[in-house]
């Protein structure tokens, strides 16, 4: 038994398709560029440090209260409840203020 080849399947004049990589062009034409203002600097790195005051406030919450703190904070609330820190004056504000800024801050 013979058995011709028909065609151009699999036989006498088939070619694989050759593809040729893609080349790279060089082009010449204008390049992007972009500038930040030193304001949106200035802002950016605000929210930087506003973000890192808030995960130090977290880290402070989470903290279990220590043993001896434990009196203070019960006088403190006892103090809350008899309304004793209703009208403080300015200095007092302005005290208890630089004491939170410091905890937060770490320089205890």
């Amino acid at each position: 038994m013979n058995v011709d080849k028909i065609g151009r399947v699999g036989g006498f004049g088939y070619e694989t398709k050759k593809t040729q990589a893609p080349t790279k062009s060089e082009t010449t034409g204008p390049v992007d560029t972009i500038s930040i203002s030193d304001a949106a600097k200035k802002i950016a790195s605000e929210a930087k440090l506003q973000s890192e005051v808030k995960q130090i406030a977290k880290q402070i919450v989470a903290m279990p209260p220590e043993e001896d703190r434990s009196e203070k904070i019960k006088a403190v609330k006892e103090r809350l409840k008899n309304g004793e820190y209703d009208n403080l004056s300015s200095e007092m504000l302005d005290k208890i203020s630089d004491q939170i800024a410091s905890t937060f801050l770490g320089q205890q």
